[in-house]
């Protein structure tokens, strides 16, 4: 959010720049380069605007489709749990940088031998979770909608 600020503080400064310049008489390279460096800015602030604020999934389409894309399920299974929560925080982190969002998670059996660890979101408000090693997409029947 810092270099979001940031960014967009440049370009009101960058866009005021150029009009006040573009009056002044300076020269037509000076504009066009101020021009240039407001449109460099623009699209770069357009692009965060994609993935700013991350949001739900749209359809499970959408989702499977996204999964599809994101390698983490395809190497090697892991033997431990520590490892295979690693690749549930990957496709969490994966997800966001797409402006997306993923919650990790994991519980311990009663008797503390076992794991398990599964990805988690939201899709028209219902909740839908998957193994990170198999992207075997489920839907959480019991809660119903909660969004």
């Amino acid at each position: 959010m810092k270099n979001l600020r940031r960014l967009v503080l440049a370009v009101g400064i960058g866009s005021m720049v150029v009009l006040l310049l573009s009056g002044c008489g300076i020269s037509k390279t000076e504009h066009e380069a101020l021009q240039s460096d407001y449109d460099v800015l623009k699209a770069e602030l357009d692009g965060i605007k994609e993935v700013c604020p991350p949001r739900d999934f749209s359809s499970i389409a959408e989702l499977e489709d996204w999964l599809s894309a994101n390698d983490v399920s395809e190497e090697p299974i892991t033997e431990y749990a520590d490892e295979w929560y690693r690749k549930a925080l990957k496709i969490q982190e994966d997800a966001l940088e797409d402006g997306y969002i993923i919650s990790a998670d994991y519980d311990l059996s009663d008797d503390g031998e076992s794991a398990y660890v599964w990805c988690v979101t939201i899709v028209r408000g219902r909740v839908f979770f998957w193994d990170p090693e198999t992207d075997e997409v489920t839907e959480e029947i019991f809660f119903g909608t909660v969004k």
